[in-house]
């Protein structure tokens, strides 16, 4: 099995797990509409510090991918 299988057979069977435990996995799950994209990235905390700092665009890029 190759690194990019492993890694993919991983996260199936950690979303699978997590289905089964209830936990939410993507802002449509959570009532999350497309006219309410907007709203969320202007009330995200954007910090300087960390892995990486978002811009809004990306918050709303992100967003828009959970859906």
């Amino acid at each position: 099995m190759s690194d990019q299988e492993a890694a993919e057979a991983g996260l199936s069977e950690m979303e699978a797990w997590m289905k089964e435990i209830g936990v939410t996995l993507s802002s449509k799950e959570l009532g999350v509409t497309d006219d309410m994209i907007e709203g969320i990235a202007d009330a995200t905390f954007l910090f300087d510090g960390g892995y990486k700092a978002l811009t809004r665009d990306e918050v709303v890029e992100i967003i828009k991918e959970s859906l």
